[in-house]
C-alpha cells in the first residue's frame, strides 16, 4: 500500500506562523499571502493529517491541542528549514549592501530616494558593521569598504578619497578665530573612538598651537562627533563628504582653507559572478555617479 504524501512545508510553516503570532492576519502578512490563502494551507494540512488543528470560537480562530503536539514533536525543524531556504527565495529585485553606519547615515541614505525614483522596482537592503564582510560566504551582494582598495578576489571602484576638515558651530568658530594667537587652546577637540588617529594626522600635516595638552571630548562614532560639533561642544574633524548640508545651512563652519586628503577612501566592492549582476551594476553606477563631485574635490585637496 503506498505511503501517503507528507504534508507540504508551506502548510507547516503557515501553522507555525499562526502559532507564533496568534493572528491570522499577522501570519498572512509575515508570509506574504492573503488570509484566505493561509486558511487554505492550514485546511490542506488538516486534511492530510486527518486531524483538526484549528477551531472557531466566535469570530476568532483558535489552535487545538493536536496542533501543540504536532509542533512540539517537530521542534525547531521548521525554523531551520526556513532559515536554510530563505536566501534562495529572496526577492530577485533586491540588492544587499554592507557598509559602516556613519557612511550609511550621513552619505548613502540621503541619496537613496534618487535611486528609488530611477529604479522603483529595485529593493536595497543595507546592513552596517565595522568589519570587512566576507562576500563569498555572507548574505550580502556588495559592500562599500573603507581602505586603500587593495582587496583580493573582489572588483573595487573608488567612490572618493577620504578628507579631513575641522568644523565647529558658528559661535565656537567665532571664538577660535578671535583668539588665533592662542591657537585652539581651551576649545574641546571632538574625537571618535572609531577614528582615534584623525587628530594626530591633522596635527602632523597642519600643526596648530594648543599650548599644552588639548581638551578632549570623546564619542563613539563620527556621526556622534558631527552632532556634538553642531551642538557647539567643540571642534570635530569630518570628511568633506559628510559636512555639506550643515555647512550650507549655517549650522557648521569650516576652520581651514583646504581639507587634508588621506591615502584611504571609500570603495564599492563585489565579487565576480554575483547572483544579480545587472541590478548590482545599476546600483554601483548610481553610487559612483553620486560620488563624482566628492571624488573631484578630494583629488584637488591638500595632501
Amino acid at each position: 500500500m503506498p505511503r501517503p504524501a507528507p504534508p507540504s512545508a508551506r502548510a507547516l510553516l503557515a501553522l507555525s506562523q499562526l502559532h507564533s503570532l496568534g493572528s491570522l492576519t499577522e501570519a498572512a502578512e509575515r508570509l506574504g499571502v492573503t488570509r484566505s490563502a493561509l486558511s487554505h494551507r492550514i485546511a490542506e494540512l488538516e486534511k492530510s493529517l486527518a486531524i483538526a488543528l484549528t477551531r472557531k470560537v466566535g469570530r476568532k480562530l483558535v489552535l487545538t491541542e493536536d496542533r501543540e503536539r504536532l509542533l512540539a514533536s517537530m521542534g525547531d525543524a521548521l525554523e531551520r528549514t526556513e532559515a536554510a531556504v530563505e536566501p534562495f527565495q529572496r526577492h530577485r529585485g533586491q540588492v544587499r549592501l554592507s557598509t559602516v553606519s556613519t557612511f550609511a547615515s550621513l552619505w548613502l541614505i540621503p541619496r537613496l530616494p534618487d535611486f528609488q525614483a530611477r529604479r522603483p522596482g529595485v529593493e536595497v537592503a543595507i546592513s552596517t558593521t565595522t568589519r570587512a564582510v566576507d562576500l563569498s560566504s555572507e548574505d550580502v551582494d556588495c559592500a562599500i569598504r573603507h581602505g586603500r582598495g587593495e582587496w583580493k578576489d573582489v572588483i573595487s571602484t573608488l567612490l572618493f578619497a577620504e578628507t579631513l576638515m575641522p568644523v565647529a558651530a558658528p559661535a565656537v568658530a567665532g571664538r577660535v578665530r578671535a583668539n588665533m594667537g592662542r591657537g585652539w587652546r581651551g576649545t574641546p577637540l571632538i574625537r571618535a573612538r572609531s577614528r582615534f588617529m584623525d587628530w594626530t594626522r591633522w596635527q602632523k600635516a597642519a600643526p596648530f598651537s594648543a599650548n599644552g595638552s588639548p581638551k578632549w571630548l570623546t564619542v563613539e562614532t563620527r556621526a556622534q562627533a558631527l552632532d556634538a560639533a553642531i551642538a557647539g561642544a567643540g571642534i570635530a574633524l569630518m570628511d568633506m563628504a559628510y559636512i555639506g548640508p550643515p555647512v550650507a545651512s549655517g549650522r557648521l563652519t569650516m576652520l581651514a582653507d583646504h581639507p587634508l586628503r588621506l591615502p584611504t577612501g571609500y570603495y564599492f566592492v563585489y565579487r565576480p559572478g554575483v547572483r544579480n549582476l545587472r541590478l548590482l551594476t545599476d546600483f554601483r553606477d548610481f553610487v559612483v555617479e553620486a560620488a563624482e563631485p566628492f571624488r573631484a574635490a578630494a583629488a584637488v585637496a591638500k595632501s
